[in-house]
């Protein structure tokens, strides 16, 4: 398996590819560490495909491939603090992220992208887009129209549209890269198949009511449960909590899970009994520390209810 320091300097050589492995190998940690920041819910993956595009433009800043980890996780947390600060209305309209102000975008958009390393991959996944949201993504990440005010006026579209052709094309590019990766055989992949196999047995013996006993198999002797809170619990609340939610009839749908060497997200719908449709929040994000094979650490992100905005009054299993 290669490491990270060569697949940096192999992506900052113009191979696609290996931006594509180096990313599969950090989405599970980064996702977690964005979960973290700013809790259950789309932001969190949004947050992502907005690193992963920087990683796309600027990988070949990075100065020590070797620790390229700590720089993914600084742009991601740079990310996520202009999301807060966008929500606590710290923020003007349509101002661009930092990141998004670091480049010199008074290069016409031809000449940004044939700066880049990977101006090839670039240019082929663009033309994959369709044309309004090629254009989008031409304006807003490689021309010099960083604001939604501006490329509105340009393409002579509502501002929210702008907005959702964005989103669109960083979903796209994101997954355009891991595709590009051919990570089919790739070993994680493999990793992420196995943890996926593993956790829909788990919790389908849980659905069916025949108990927690393989989900429990997973843990160290003396796992900490880590809440949003910021409080912690141990192997004592874990059995509480699955015992009266076996005896309510609780069920988990998994809806996603990624998986890396030491890190393994897991998501997924609570279905709550008909005569109790409060107990559960509707969904859950679980971010799993694995050592040794088996995880000491989990953190739990809870979303919040419709209609329950207080999150004193969920239980949170």
């Amino acid at each position: 398996m290669r490491s990270d320091a060569e697949l940096v300097r192999a992506a900052q050589g113009g191979d696609a590819a290996s931006l594509g492995v180096l990313l599969e190998r950090y989405r599970a940690p980064l996702y977690g560490f964005a979960l973290r920041i700013l809790g259950h819910g789309p932001q969190a993956e949004d947050a992502v495909h907005d690193a992963f595009l920087v990683a796309l433009r600027k990988i070949e800043r990075v100065r020590e491939p070797a620790a390229v980890g700590g720089w993914l996780h600084a742009v991601l947390r740079n990310v996520c603090l202009m999301r807060l600060r966008e929500a606590r209305g710290e923020l003007l309209l349509g101002e661009p992220p930092h990141h998004a102000q670091e480049g010199s975008f008074e290069l016409p958009v031809e000449e940004s992208i044939d700066r880049l390393a990977l101006r090839e991959w670039v240019w082929t996944a663009l033309s994959e887009l369709s044309e309004p949201l090629r254009v989008a993504a031409m304006l807003r990440y490689f021309g010099s129209y960083s604001s939604y005010e501006e490329i509105s006026t340009i393409l002579g579209v509502p501002v929210g549209t702008v907005r959702s052709r964005l989103n669109q094309v960083k979903v796209k590019l994101a997954e355009a890269l891991l595709e590009t990766a051919g990570l089919a055989h790739d070993e994680a992949r493999r990793l992420n198949e196995s943890q996926t196999r593993f956790f829909e047995a788990a919790w389908g013996e849980y659905n069916r009511g025949q108990g927690y006993e393989l989900l429990s198999s997973a843990f160290s002797d003396d796992p900490a449960f880590v809440l949003s809170d910021g409080t912690i619990h141990g192997r004592r609340w874990f059995v509480e909590e699955f015992e009266g939610d076996l005896e309510a009839r609780m069920k988990l749908h998994l809806t996603t899970l990624i998986a890396s060497k030491d890190v393994t997200v897991i998501e997924g719908d609570y279905e709550n009994p008909s005569d109790n449709p409060f107990r559960c929040p509707p969904a859950i994000s679980m971010v799993a520390f694995y050592r040794d094979g088996r995880i000491p650490r989990m953190h739990l992100h809870f979303a919040s209810h419709p209609e329950r905005k207080d999150e004193g009054e969920l239980h949170e299993p």
